[in-house]
């Protein structure tokens, strides 16, 4: 008889731990081995019952399990965030899109049971049958406060293990609003961000704390035209309109750098080309204005256009980009070209030797000071 309960004991347990696997799949969506860098799953987190402990009256038999577990003060709600995909960064809406799994647990003395009693080590319900769940307990009732779009929540697993932790967890598919600083595009570095914070409880209820057991991205995740750089979380306090205490706020950070190999060889190579190409008139120091002009008049066109062409990716932002500010240098180069020109005709029917004398020192000095102030440049990029 022993033998036979030890045999029954060993199959809830295994059948806890397959349904638990099967919840962690469909929440994460990763079915396939390249997401097999997430986090240990049943690392305990800093919130989990097994690292806090909460005692007092609402505990009891008969307590209303829709109130915070913890009545002498903040509940603690340990939140991470699983990056799969982010794209759609739009640096004229401030906005990008973010995919990925997100965990909150907390605990939750009201929910022990005896995993003996009740046939499994481990509670999961899946879909609906999770959200109905969470209407009959209290929960965090967090959301993103960054939101900008629309919020699609694809899965949702639900999971309590013996001792009253629960695992809150969601594959979240949200359009986010960001802050650009394009100061040093296309160098430029971004930190995009998401805030999370309780509709409900404030900081005296609810008070987010890091989960690093469940933070970080897949191992395959890549962007067409930016390096993911790291993830970090931080947590703070938000003053809200909706209650005069302030909220807990989790917020998890992405660091991304833009590939500006594009923009090198699309865009400022070019225009380099174009502006050296426009020297080729120190050595066309008999010729009229006109003839000298027309080859820097096509200088300036060109790098107008590709003003328009850049512009049309960009906000109206009142500040310089570091690539406005290489533009802006080529184009003044190029009219102080034609300023160039002009003294040369000036000159040379009555000084031809003056003339020359501009000109051949025209063809070291422009090509110098543009190298400087291009160097300049890109120092300031760091």
């Amino acid at each position: 008889m022993a033998a036979l309960r030890a045999v029954r004991e060993c199959r809830r347990c295994l059948m806890g731990r397959v349904v638990g696997l099967v919840g962690w799949w469909l929440v994460a969506g990763f079915g396939d081995a390249a997401h097999a860098a997430s986090p240990a799953v049943f690392t305990e987190s800093p919130a989990a019952c097994a690292n806090v402990k909460y005692g007092g009256a609402n505990l009891g038999a008969g307590a209303d399990p829709s109130t915070p577990p913890n009545p002498n003060g903040p509940t603690l709600v340990g939140a991470g965030v699983f990056v799969t995909q982010l794209r759609g960064l739009d640096a004229v809406r401030d906005q990008y899109a973010f995919r990925g799994y997100v965990r909150a647990t907390w605990c939750d003395p009201r929910l022990a049971y005896d995993p003996d009693e009740v046939g499994t080590s481990e509670r999961v319900y899946i879909g609906r049958a999770a959200e109905r769940q969470l209407e009959r307990i209290w929960f965090p009732a967090g959301f993103p406060v960054n939101r900008a779009g629309s919020l699609e929540i694809t899965e949702r697993v639900v999971r309590i293990v013996p001792d009253g932790t629960v695992h809150n967890d969601l594959n979240v598919s949200v359009q986010l609003q960001g802050a650009f600083d394009l100061r040093r595009f296309p160098f430029d570095r971004q930190r995009l961000e998401l805030e999370i914070e309780s509709f409900r409880w404030t900081v005296d209820e609810l008070v987010f704390i890091e989960d690093q057991t469940t933070t970080g991205f897949a191992r395959d995740f890549t962007m067409q035209e930016w390096n993911l750089g790291g993830v970090s979380s931080r947590v703070e306090e938000a003053a809200s309109v909706r209650n005069t205490r302030p909220f807990s706020r989790f917020v998890f950070e992405i660091d991304v750098e833009r590939r500006a190999g594009f923009y090198l060889w699309k865009v400022m190579l070019p225009i380099l080309v174009i502006v050296a190409i426009s020297w080729s008139v120190f050595w066309m120091t008999g010729e009229r204005l006109a003839g000298r002009s027309r080859i820097t008049a096509a200088g300036v066109l060109t790098v107008v256009a590709y003003q328009f062409v850049i512009a049309d990716g960009l906000p109206r932002i009142a500040y310089l980009t570091l690539l406005d500010k290489g533009m802006l240098i080529s184009f003044v180069l190029l009219a102080v070209t034609v300023v160039q020109s002009m003294l040369v005709t000036h000159y040379y029917p009555t000084a031809p030797e003056t003339a020359a004398l501009i000109d051949r020192r025209s063809r070291w000095a422009f090509p110098l000071v543009y190298a400087c102030l291009i160097a300049a440049l890109g120092l300031s990029a760091g």
